[in-house]
């Protein structure tokens, strides 16, 4: 999980990390990419000069997917992009509503969305 300054289609990521973006397609060495597909829907977790980037990112291995709920398994992945986080006026209108910008406090959260997962286990 990190801020991988990079897109989840981009070379450093599926080239050099080796991460596929579908479960099914997860073979030896590869790692699995939940955010590609929010990437290709247009969802980001940060926007530079009006494009939607999804830097933050969580690469799982192959031992966390799976249909074998007796341990620890990948359920779902999202991206945290509440109404209240969103900076609603002025120019960024529509962007993450920032901490800060250079030195100002601003009241805002980060200038990303938060990732995050759901892991499952059978009772």
């Amino acid at each position: 999980m990190g801020d991988l300054n990079d897109n989840p289609t981009n070379a450093s990521v599926r080239k050099h990390l080796g991460t596929v973006g579908k479960q099914k397609k997860i073979k030896e060495g590869k790692m699995f990419n939940p955010m590609e597909d929010y990437y290709k829907k247009g969802i980001g977790t940060g926007a530079y000069r009006d494009t939607w980037h999804l830097f933050d990112q969580l690469i799982l291995t192959k031992d966390l997917l799976g249909d074998d709920r007796s341990t620890y398994k990948f359920y779902q992945a999202k991206n945290f992009n509440k109404k209240f986080m969103l900076q609603n006026t002025g120019r960024f209108e529509g962007y993450p509503f920032r901490s800060f910008v250079g030195d100002n406090f601003q009241g805002g959260y980060s200038d990303h969305f938060p990732v995050y997962l759901f892991l499952v286990k059978k009772k």
